[in-house]
């Protein structure tokens, strides 16, 4: 499997454009607050599978525009910084150790 291949279970998610590609898209394009807004009854925090996804659809070049990336310290500060009553303990504590030296 090339670097750029989803997996199939995030393949289908792509092609069917269903709610956990909504989510990962709405973080990619820094819309979170008006996915939840346009379906207030869902899951409004934002959790480590959303952020696994929108990876994987960042690395396959497969969401336009770009408004949030994952790559750096000050990508990942940033998107913490933004979302922060919305991300699980687990998130913040995942993203950050990724810098951890």
């Amino acid at each position: 499997m090339a670097e750029t291949d989803l997996n199939p279970i995030d393949l289908r998610s792509f092609i069917n454009k269903d709610r956990r590609y909504e989510r990962a898209e709405a973080l990619i394009k820094g819309a979170w607050e008006d996915l939840l807004l346009s379906q207030p009854w869902g899951m409004t925090t934002i959790n480590m599978a959303d952020v696994r996804f929108a990876e994987a659809l960042l690395q396959a070049d497969l969401v336009q525009p770009v408004r949030q990336r994952f790559d750096t310290f000050a990508d990942v500060q940033q998107f913490i910084q933004q979302n922060s009553m919305r991300l699980t303990p687990d998130v913040v504590t995942s993203l950050k150790s990724r810098f951890d030296m």
